[in-house]
């Protein structure tokens, strides 16, 4: 498999320089299609069609804490999330579980801020011409090659976090300890998930799943977006065991080093 970027010709990589955005930055673009107002929030809204056994700490989350069953506390990810219960008809519960009828939900969730590079996932140079509207410029690399070139990306990235912030530009926050300073790389292809999710007896994407999917917010996107095939590349600023959210939307960078491991037509 290839990773192709999708560009313009005046942006690719060859020229000298690579941007990496961040994700609020991409989420903002999303944020088009929101079921409500919550920015830089991806909102979903749960169906519960029929009869639907659901585990008690699922539903204590969706129900955004409003709902208490025993020692059941909501599982809380790092970033904002919002849940509230619109519909609720709980025909029992086990020790575990509730089964709910007929019932819905509102979820909404965000990650902490982070770099990201986007790239699509295909079998072959041409696959990715047409993805993009006013993209007329391909560059490619091997999957096989992704963690290489990811972390030589997080170097770069690094280092010019330190470079600026000695000129007193600040990519993070002006007290950041940067001898702590770690960016953590993160690559995987983007899963791609409905606005209204259906759950129902056997249904194919039971709740647990799509609340592993919601821990995974930076590597989820709406379904509208699916065509784009994404793999992403997430680097996370951390310091002394805390994520350390980027005050820029983006940067740009020496794209030099990355050149031998990416190719053009």
């Amino acid at each position: 498999m290839l990773l192709a970027k999708s560009c313009q010709q005046k942006f690719n990589i060859n020229n000298g320089t690579i941007k990496l955005g961040t994700l609020y930055e991409y989420r903002s673009i999303e944020n088009e299609e929101l079921l409500d107002a919550n920015e830089g929030m991806l909102t979903f809204r749960l169906l519960f069609d029929g009869v639907v056994e659901v585990p008690i700490q699922w539903f204590v989350t969706i129900g955004g804490g409003t709902i208490g069953l025993g020692d059941y506390r909501p599982t809380i990810f790092p970033g904002r999330h919002s849940a509230h219960i619109e519909k609720v008809n709980i025909e029992r519960r086990t020790e575990t579980t509730v089964v709910l009828r007929d019932s819905s939900a509102v979820y909404s969730r965000e990650s902490l801020n982070s770099f990201i590079f986007c790239m699509s996932r295909v079998r072959k140079t041409g696959d990715c011409k047409g993805i993009f509207s006013g993209c007329d410029d391909y560059w490619y690399l091997r999957e096989s090659q992704a963690q290489e070139f990811g972390v030589k990306l997080g170097g770069l990235l690094l280092q010019h976090i330190y470079s600026e912030h000695a000129l007193g530009r600040f990519v993070l926050s002006e007290n950041t300890d940067l001898e702590a300073l770690e960016i953590r790389l993160e690559h995987r292809k983007v899963e791609y998930v409905a606005r209204e999710v259906h759950l129902y007896d056997g249904s194919p994407l039971p709740l647990n799943e799509f609340m592993l999917k919601m821990a995974n917010m930076a590597f989820t996107k709406p379904d509208s977006y699916r065509a784009e095939l994404e793999y992403r590349f997430n680097f996370i600023a951390v310091c002394n065991g805390h994520i350390v959210e980027p005050l820029v939307k983006s940067v740009f960078l020496d794209s030099t080093p990355l050149l031998d491991l990416v190719f053009s037509l």
